[in-house]
């Protein structure tokens, strides 16, 4: 068979530059075409069909238009074969990357080769490649980062300081320290009425109607916060918005932030942290509302509510990663009562088919895993096939590597600078806001409501700047020492923290059948390995 090829070829800004200072040749396009085009040359079941070219695009992200291209050459069945320099050109991001060479790449009957890594998907060599190292080294230097950029933040909310961009409906930014609150006079009598009302037992929802009955606006309307989109609902009061204020400590002069926690540095999802975690000061700022009316009206909402505790959200560990072997759906979890004298309320977590979970009448079986259990057995194979198959030294110079091309501050530099420049902008703009309103362009209203708007992204802007001269002032000497490193490596090798990103990472899933057997599958040059 005849391989039909693509040669993909990437050169980021970060490269070009160090191309500009150094005169490094070795990662230019052509020394890339030149690798790529001698290794087609000694193999003759691979035919060049094409060179794909992105000068000056990130391996961060897959949006670059040569990639596009490719991707809907596969889709066209214009080539079955894509070959690179090595992985990095491809993509620095893992998870996405691991994501075409692992799932894509495969799914579409594509061989996949990184010549300086010794890769190729059609034709495994042993587990030189058994693990995706890289991605270990790269996510301790992020959560470095992300724990210094923290650390100042906490500081600040430790302080009493609001380091949030909207500001609680009540209040403004005092105009000494746009980090303290004041109270906005007009919206604190809104709040009072709404406690007021809610204190004679009016609904969330009357009062809301209420509210947009007598033409009062919103808090995200009033606010001149962007909004994703315009509806008919835009500038009424919700049921919601009225039960979130009652529930807001701010208005009590307490302030609490650090409520929850980004999943990791380079991810907006956030998840909800326990209360005993959050950073709390009471007697922080000027209250709206007096203590004793504020605990009454929560006391007797929390009664109705039931404490709020009906329903409780787990994260398993190897969550979506479990499939039934029989009918190849991924498998619920469950939490069930033990079967257990002494804890008879106590519950456990099971895997079970989603399939006759949902069906019954014969369609698949009923067959269940201790979700506790499970995690033991899982974690115990990979352990040892980590230490068996992988080489201390190879992982050794895989550290080394990763650390002399990590561009991670170069990107900070770059995303600072244009912060800056943004900057400059609204600051400009602003002053421009001020002559206008001088000339007579225009009125009061749309003065203060474009001066609001603009010093809310000036404030933005500012916090990131902060953020970014935190992760610049990082730097990785922390992670080069020889102690540092044998740490980290023993840590990996014996799955020390594992969590459910580097799982993810390693594994592509797990299967279960009827009769309890379990088969875990890699996301590497392995087949499945029975257990």
């Amino acid at each position: 068979m005849i391989y039909r090829a693509g040669g993909y070829v990437r050169l980021s800004k970060e490269d070009l530059e160090k191309i500009k200072g150094e005169l490094l040749d070795s990662i230019s396009i052509t020394n890339q075409k030149n690798i790529i085009t001698d290794f087609i040359n000694s193999n003759d079941d691979i035919e060049l069909v094409d060179f794909y070219v992105d000068d000056g695009y990130s391996g961060g992200n897959f949006d670059r238009p040569e990639f596009k291209r490719l991707i809907n050459d596969i889709e066209c069945g214009v080539i079955n074969c894509v070959i690179t320099k090595d992985t990095s050109r491809l993509g620095r991001e893992f998870i996405e990357t691991g994501n075409y060479m692992f799932k894509y790449f495969p799914e579409h009957d594509v061989r996949y080769i990184s010549i300086l890594d010794n890769f190729d998907t059609f034709n495994p060599n042993g587990t030189e490649d058994v693990i995706p190292f890289k991605a270990v080294i790269n996510d301790m230097y992020i959560k470095d980062i992300s724990r210094k950029v923290k650390s100042v933040r906490h500081n600040l909310m430790k302080q009493g300081l609001f380091v949030g961009s909207s500001v609680p409906y009540g209040y403004k930014r005092s105009d000494e320290d746009n980090r303290k609150l004041v109270i906005d006079d007009y919206a604190a009598k809104v709040v009072k009425r709404i406690f007021n009302m809610k204190d004679k037992g009016i609904t969330d929802e009357m009062i809301a109607r209420t509210l947009t009955n007598d033409g009062i606006l919103p808090p995200d309307v009033y606010k001149n916060r962007k909004l994703n989109k315009v509806t008919v609902s835009t500038n009424l009061w919700k049921g919601s918005t009225v039960k979130s204020i009652l529930k807001n400590e701010v208005y009590i002069g307490t302030m609490i932030q650090g409520k929850y926690d980004r999943v990791s540095l380079k991810s907006k999802k956030k998840k909800l942290l326990p209360r005993n975690k959050w950073i709390i000061k009471e007697k922080n700022h000027e209250p709206i509302i007096d203590v004793a009316l504020f605990e009454k009206i929560n006391k007797r909402v929390k009664n109705n509510s039931k404490d709020g505790t009906r329903f409780k959200s787990y994260d398993y560990l190897l969550k979506g990663l479990v499939k039934c072997a029989d009918c190849g759906s991924t498998m619920l979890v469950r939490r069930v009562k033990c079967n257990i004298k002494d804890k008879p309320n106590e519950k456990h977590a099971i895997y079970c088919c989603r399939t006759y979970a949902t069906y019954r009448n014969n369609v698949c079986s009923m067959h269940y895993y201790r979700e506790e259990k499970l995690n033991e057995l899982v974690l115990k194979e990979i352990r040892s096939l980590l230490i068996k198959y992988s080489k201390e030294e190879e992982l050794s110079k895989k550290y080394d590597s990763t650390l002399s091309n990590c561009n991670f501050l170069t990107e900070y530099q770059e995303e600072l600078t244009n912060n800056q420049k943004k900057l400059e902008n609204v600051d400009k703009a602003i002053c421009g806001l001020y002559k206008d309103k001088s000339d007579g362009i225009l009125t009061t209203d749309e003065f203060i409501n474009l001066k609001t708007s603009l010093e809310k992204e000036k404030f933005d802007l500012e916090a990131n700047i902060s953020d970014l001269k935190i992760m610049l002032n990082s730097s990785k000497d922390n992670l080069v020492d020889d102690k540092t490193k044998k740490k980290i490596i023993n840590d990996f090798l014996t799955l020390k923290h594992p969590n459910k990103q580097m799982l993810q990472d390693l594994i592509n899933k797990i299967t279960i059948d009827k009769d309890k057997n379990v088969r875990i599958y890699y996301n590497f040059n392995l087949e499945g390995i029975g257990v």
